[in-house]
């Protein structure tokens, strides 16, 4: 949030924050749409007091939303997720993937109704990757709403278009406490790694997350669930698995593992408990790290990396099962007619 308070500052002082942002007490460049700009104007945030209240009011909104998921789904595996290093980075920072966590739990609450994607095409404007929870509405067979917000997506990133550039060459690639692809290749090319092995490493785990796609294509885990634990599941999931492929994020963004853990509770297909297990390492990686050196960073970087392959491959497997409700449906009609 600093960023944006530092933004708003440079503004004022003539300079671009894309290019100098000056305001920033780390001069950091601005990496996220520019009305954040306009919103930080509107509330003031070059007031100290005002700032530092609309950061707490943030921070509580998530907290609050996290003890109604605590109270609704009581388990150990959820607690462990809620206290990760991840989950009180997020906090630490105050950081804007808090309100669009917020914004994408109003829209879970609200699948299948029309309004549905208004908070999650607003979290989209603000910071792009939120459109990737359109694929919940997909796979819950909501065609006419999905369409419809798709379009508006797309305008959205027309209006955008021209910041696109600008967003993603200011966003930072790390290896430590981040994940996805070009994070792992920071870290592959700091071990010593050449880019062939990287390119071996990602076949073997595409390869990988296909066969399990398969395979839970052919059992009872892709029935369709109709409950607020399953819609949470799919919009944490699809968070995970398009920021993993696209981009490199910090470990705060982790936090939608908050949304899959209550449906894993469930048991929806074999060793689903277990992907949790598997989190909790992922969801830590500076304890361990601090404990065990690059050994901890391997095995948090791994455990990343099992989860993106699991919860693509529900994805996938949930998506084939839409497509193949979607053609059967004409068939048998005229099937009937006949």
């Amino acid at each position: 949030m600093r960023v944006i308070q530092g933004a708003v500052r440079s503004v004022e002082h003539g300079y671009d924050p894309r290019i100098a942002n000056v305001g920033d007490p780390w001069r950091r460049r601005f990496n996220y749409p520019m009305l954040w700009i306009a919103i930080g104007k509107a509330l003031n945030f070059t007031n100290e007091r005002w700032f530092i209240a609309i950061c707490a009011a943030l921070v509580l909104c998530f907290i609050g939303l996290c003890a109604v998921l605590i109270f609704l789904y009581p388990s150990f595996g959820l607690l462990a997720s809620l206290v990760s290093t991840s989950t009180l980075l997020g906090m630490e920072r105050g950081n804007i993937d808090l309100a669009v966590f917020c914004l994408l739990f109003c829209t879970t609450l609200w699948i299948p109704r029309r309004w549905s994607p208004i908070p999650l095409l607003l979290a989209t404007l603000l910071k792009l990757y939120p459109v990737l929870a359109l694929s919940a509405m997909f796979i819950r067979r909501q065609f006419l709403l999905f369409a419809a917000s798709l379009a508006a997506a797309v305008a959205i990133f027309a209006y955008l278009w021209g910041q696109l550039a600008a967003i993603r060459s200011n966003t930072p690639t790390s290896c430590l406490i981040s994940y996805g692809i070009p994070s792992i290749h920071a870290c592959l090319t700091r071990f010593g790694w050449r880019f062939w092995q990287l390119v071996v490493l990602l076949t073997a785990t595409g390869l990988a997350t296909l066969s399990l796609a398969y395979s839970f294509s052919r059992s009872d885990a892709v029935q369709q669930k109709q409950d607020l634990a399953f819609d949470l599941m799919l919009v944490g999931a699809a968070i995970y698995v398009g920021t993993f492929i696209l981009s490199s994020n910090w470990d705060y963004r982790l936090i939608f593992f908050i949304f899959c853990i209550p449906f894993l509770q469930q048991r929806p297909f074999p060793c689903a408990r277990a992907v949790i297990l598997v989190m909790l390492p992922a969801m830590n990686e500076t304890l361990l790290t601090y404990w065990f050196g690059v050994t901890g960073l391997v095995v948090a970087q791994l455990a990343k990396t099992v989860i993106f392959a699991v919860l693509s491959a529900y994805l996938l497997a949930l998506a084939w099962g839409t497509l193949a409700s979607f053609y059967a449906k004409p068939k048998s009609a005229t099937a009937a007619a006949n």
